[in-house]
């Protein structure tokens, strides 16, 4: 990527379910690793929020985080913004996991700034 010229990577968007593939269960060793090996060869990273892909167990645990159309029909798990954006359930869980994510990555020497969902 230097060799191309490129100096600012975005990763993190859409990485919910490999953040927490199970409840509770944080795994950051491969976000770890991507950040590491772009701070030491010069490059610097936005991190994204994952929050625009809830994880299917997620769906699972909470269907009302699902969005409704104009019509009533729910869109499904999978579709682009499955989720609803006025939901209290979505808003709290967005919330843990950005703060985990916040927590653990805010001194991080490649980030130079944030993108807040996508």
């Amino acid at each position: 990527m230097r060799s191309l010229g490129i100096r600012h990577v975005r990763s993190g968007e859409f990485t919910w379910v490999a953040l927490e593939p199970r409840p509770g269960q944080l795994h950051w060793e491969w976000l770890d690793g991507i950040l590491d090996i772009l701070a030491r060869v010069g490059l610097k990273a936005i991190l994204g929020t994952p929050t625009a892909a809830p994880p299917k167990w997620l769906v699972d645990e909470y269907p009302d985080i699902l969005p409704m159309d104009w019509e009533g029909r729910i869109r499904n798990f999978g579709s682009r913004r499955h989720y609803c954006f006025s939901s209290q359930v979505y808003l709290s869980e967005t919330e843990r996991i950005v703060t985990a994510l916040a927590k653990r990555y805010d001194q991080h020497p490649a980030i130079i700034g944030w993108q807040l969902d996508n």
